[in-house]
């Protein structure tokens, strides 16, 4: 057995792949039990919201990461302004 207070990270993804597992097959179990009403045949695709917000999400962070490289400065970039003033 493994001792989980020495390998906590390894209880964690367990209970991570778990929750996944029992998310997806309630999701589906919904799908197709459910009387949904769309209003857009985009849809109807399943697993269309998850998808949706995983994509926008990884936009977002492109956007970040893009907009990191006009924004940096050096270390000391407020250390020379001040010399420089003086």
């Amino acid at each position: 057995m493994i001792n989980f207070r020495k390998y906590p990270k390894k209880l964690f993804w367990r209970l991570y792949y778990v929750c996944l597992v029992i998310s997806l097959i309630l999701d589906f179990y919904w799908l197709y039990t459910h009387m949904f009403h769309y209003h857009f045949s985009f849809q109807h695709i399943p697993q269309f919201f998850a998808l949706f917000g995983l994509l926008g999400c990884m936009l977002l962070i492109l956007i970040a990461k893009g907009m990191g490289f006009f924004i940096v400065v050096d270390e000391d970039y407020y250390q020379k302004r001040k010399e420089e003033s003086n």
